[in-house]
């Protein structure tokens, strides 16, 4: 299966204002795993979602997040045309691979209403984890299915 890209969303604000129609005049400051090598060069775009909010996508295994956990800065106003402060025009950014797999492990999952027993499944609709749900217990067990 094909790592699929997650969005990753950024607010922009002037004076507490949303900021909007400057994708362009928005870009990576700087952009390295957090091992310090730089991934800037490859950088991905920055397009608008609406209402001040701006987004950039990234596939683990493909540049820039090939080669682990990024961190980076953007830049909201690269040429200072739209005059934010400091604090509006510099965003800390990250993207983690606890992050994407969070993303990537979204499954099927059966409930029983009688019970609240849960059932995780992966894509072939084998059951990877079961959780049973029993009032009388104190604790509630995680059991991975035998694969």
């Amino acid at each position: 299966m094909a790592n699929t890209a997650i969005d990753i969303p950024f607010y922009v604000s002037k004076d507490g204002v949303p900021l909007t129609g400057t994708a362009a005049k928005i870009n990576f400051e700087f952009l390295k795993t957090t091992d310090g090598s730089d991934k800037s060069a490859s950088a991905p775009t920055i397009s608008e979602i609406g209402g001040g909010w701006y987004k950039f996508s990234a596939a683990y295994g493909t540049a820039p997040f090939d080669s682990g956990d990024l961190i980076g800065v953007i830049d909201a106003d690269k040429d200072g045309d739209n005059k934010l402060a400091g604090a509006e025009r510099y965003i800390p950014v990250e993207v983690r691979l606890d992050f994407y797999a969070l993303a990537k492990s979204v499954y099927k999952m059966t409930q029983n209403k009688l019970t609240g027993d849960m059932e995780i499944k992966n894509s072939g609709g084998n059951t990877i984890l079961k959780l049973d749900i029993t009032d009388s217990d104190s604790q509630v067990a995680r059991e991975p299915a035998a694969n």
